[in-house]
């Protein structure tokens, strides 16, 4: 009775191996990046900001939490483009892209922080 049992165990082992060996393994999605120069990838936008006279107190904080991951991410880039704009073995085009996409990276921080500046005062306003 045993060595029935156990026979049938191990069929039943070797057909489902077979069946696992069948299933297609699926890699995740990753999306594109968003800025990409060279081996600099980012890969997220700027947050959107809510309407401040609809947003609640949990929506303003997942937009801070949104605006800091944002920075740390441009921070990562950045700090890649520095690597590239650095390096005088480099053409001087690959060096002046890094800046000049560095320089379109603050533009786009700066634009973030004065909208989430506008944000917060009509939320302030909208909620007092």
């Amino acid at each position: 009775m045993a060595k029935w049992f156990l026979s049938m165990a191990a069929a039943g082992m070797a057909f489902g191996g077979a069946a696992f060996a069948q299933e297609e393994v699926v890699e995740p999605l990753t999306e594109p990046p968003v800025a990409e120069l060279g081996d600099c990838k980012l890969y997220d936008s700027a947050p959107e900001m809510p309407d401040p006279k609809e947003a609640t107190a949990d929506d303003r904080a997942a937009t801070i939490t949104a605006i800091k991951d944002y920075q740390a991410s441009l921070n990562v880039y950045r700090d890649c483009l520095n690597v590239i704009a650095e390096n005088e073995e480099l053409e001087v085009e690959e060096r002046q892209a890094a800046l000049k996409e560095f320089n379109r990276t603050v533009k786009v921080e700066t634009d973030m922080v004065e909208d989430w500046q506008k944000f917060s005062k009509k939320y302030d306003k909208a909620n007092k």
